[in-house]
């Protein structure tokens, strides 16, 4: 025979009155005031744990060197002042109340990039434990200044601080401090441009009630090293086959004029990407001056090479100096050392083709090392 057997339990019924019994003891009974802070002894420090729950990098601008961020921060304190016991009201434990009707830190963010302002707004609420434990989580679109760091672009790593102050009191009144684990990924979504690095937090180290979340991105380098870096190297080496042109084409000087302009645009590209300041110089803005340094050169030692191209050899002798840089240039292409063509047939155009043959390796070393350069600093930054 199967038994049954009836167990009854009790169940705290929690109606609109006993929400109502509890907001009017708290609030007009005992007289809750909100500009009071939450201890019954005002000489204890009002301790506040902060965490940033962040939800995604909405943009990085170098130019105007700020951070623009969506998330929340999870902020709680106890209020000694909101505490009953829930068995007197219907097993009520938790309290939804407006955050404008309690007392609360005003938190602000320190090194805000536009305005400074308080975190929430007036139909936000917060939630009230029945010990007092009051959690408050404000969301935010948070745009921070920052310092960067452009030495290495466009492999470069930047660090942006979030400073979060209760703006009105001392460190002895409201201490801020770190929560458990400062900033929850748990939500995040990856930019297209930065990749979150690393995430800190740091303790409050000044007389001031401040935390600080420090986060540090990763620029994604792949659009830049293809529409930008492959191209600026590209045109580097073009820049030295000026010298492979022969000088009777007549088409070495609008060569290097195309070649020196387009190494222009390409610094006036990379500076619309970096901030306008003094305070530090990428890598690839030097290469790009260097490489239009290395252009300029061209230029003029082609318009050199044009003219002693057309001398004529019997108005303007060919002196020992050009014989022997003539002579070592066949020596060095295996092509002997020419001493039977240098009273008879050597002319200017020889000692044109043995100077474009030094010029091109000189230009070609200089290049190539600038280069190498170049990628060993990025890849060690």
């Amino acid at each position: 025979m199967l038994q049954w057997s009836l167990i009854t339990c009790y169940v705290a019924s929690q109606t609109a009155e006993d929400v109502k019994n509890l907001t009017m003891t708290l609030f007009k009974t005992a007289g809750y005031s909100k500009t009071v802070r939450p201890l019954k002894n005002q000489s204890h420090v009002v301790v506040v744990q902060t965490d940033l729950v962040l939800n995604s990098i909405i943009d990085f601008n170098e130019q105007e060197e700020n951070m623009k961020i969506s998330g929340f921060l999870s902020i709680d304190w106890t209020d000694e002042f909101l505490q009953w016991n829930p068995e007197d009201y219907g097993g009520i434990d938790v309290l939804e109340l407006p955050q404008n009707d309690v007392w609360r830190p005003d938190v602000a963010l320190h090194n805000s990039f536009r305005t400074f302002s308080g975190l929430g707004s007036s139909n936000l609420l917060l939630r009230v434990h029945y010990d007092g434990l009051v959690v408050w989580s404000p969301y935010q679109i948070l745009e921070a200044t920052c310092d960067v760091d452009i030495t290495y672009f466009p492999f470069d790593t930047q660090e942006c601080p979030f400073k979060f102050s209760a703006w009105s009191y001392f460190a002895d009144e409201v201490e801020m401090v770190e929560g458990q684990k400062g900033i929850y990924l748990y939500a995040f979504e990856e930019n297209s441009r930065w990749s979150l690095d690393s995430t800190t937090v740091e303790p409050n180290t000044s007389a001031d009630s401040i935390v600080i979340f420090t986060m540090t991105l990763k620029r994604k380098s792949t659009f830049y090293v293809f529409y930008i870096l492959i191209p600026i190297v590209l045109l580097s080496f073009l820049n030295v086959l000026t010298f492979a042109l022969p000088v009777s084409s007549g088409e070495r000087a609008s060569y290097n004029v195309t070649v020196f302009l387009s190494l222009a645009v390409f610094l006036t590209i990379v500076a619309s990407e970096i901030p306008k300041n003094s305070n530090t110089i990428s890598i690839i803005s030097v290469y790009i001056t260097a490489m239009i340094a290395l252009s300029t050169a061209t230029v003029m030692t082609s318009l050199l090479e044009s003219r002693l191209a057309f001398r004529d050899k019997y108005t303007h002798s060919i002196g020992s100096g050009y014989m022997k840089l003539y002579r070592l240039a066949r020596i060095c292409q295996c092509k002997g050392d020419g001493d039977s063509r240098l009273a008879t047939e050597l002319g200017w155009d020889d000692v044109v083709a043995a100077l474009d043959y030094f010029l091109f390796w000189l230009f070609f070393v200089l290049t190539f090392l600038a280069t190498a350069v170049l990628f060993i600093l990025a890849i060690n930054g």
